[in-house]
């Protein structure tokens, strides 16, 4: 077992070597400190962008069409419809069938996110039914996460339905999973949807390729209030 004494401390206080590497360290230490809080405060500029953008029908149906094989399908603004937002998740009619899409923005790792999908996917059933009793065909939902967050997120998407019973106190259920940070830049860059380009922002990429993300944005951006939000986030990485 390791110990520190009380000759260990008078030892330290009287090394002046010691006294000053304190000191060099601590100075460091508020550096990074600062350096984090600075970036916190970035990352949560650009998230409040993205959120922004998944309230936009034409960048959820680019975002789609960019991920998904959904491109016979003609997503576009005129066949998507907002339903309505709960519980933090945005759910989008597809127009030309009982379609749904949530869409789920997350900015951290959570590791109880089939739990909301499951509870949200019921809700939003259980309240169709009520609207929709002729209907033949019952609705489809589409849940889609979408995580721009900067931490690894190391569970895997699961892709089949397990409930919970008295033998395992888990649940998995299958969702679309769209993990921003895995993607490079690249291809990012190449996709219609203004929340790819956005999130490059939060990638350890140069300088200058974040000027000319910015500028890019700014140039296709055409509500007033995000390109607001572009302009301040401009001032602090640039």
């Amino acid at each position: 077992m390791l110990t520190f004494t009380y000759n260990d401390y008078l030892d330290c206080i009287g090394n002046k070597k010691i006294l000053k590497a304190i000191k060099i360290e601590n100075k460091r230490n508020q550096i990074n400190k600062s350096f984090k809080q600075e970036q916190y405060e970035q990352n949560n500029k650009i998230d409040k962008i993205n959120d922004k953008l998944i309230e936009k029908e034409t960048e959820v149906a680019n975002f789609i069409n960019d991920f998904f094989k959904t491109k016979n399908w003609e997503i576009n603004s005129n066949t998507l419809k907002r339903f309505y937002i709960q519980n933090k998740s945005i759910i989008y009619q597809y127009k030309k069938r009982e379609i749904y899409f949530l869409i789920k923005h997350q900015k951290e790792p959570n590791y109880n996110i089939a739990y909301s999908v499951l509870v949200e996917c019921t809700e939003f059933i259980q309240n169709w039914k009520t609207t929709h009793i002729h209907y033949k065909q019952a609705a489809i939902i589409v849940p889609i996460i979408i995580y721009t967050g900067t931490e690894k997120w190391n569970k895997a998407p699961n892709t089949y339905i397990k409930y919970t019973n008295f033998k395992e106190h888990g649940m998995n259920l299958t969702y679309n999973f769209i993990n921003l940070q895995n993607y490079e830049p690249i291809k990012l860059i190449k996709n219609k949807s203004l929340i790819s380009s956005v999130n490059l922002l939060k990638m350890q990429i140069s300088k200058k390729m974040k000027k000319s993300i910015i500028e890019l944005l700014k140039r296709k951006i055409k509500y007033a209030d995000i390109y607001t939000q572009i302009q301040d986030v401009e001032e602090t990485i640039l």
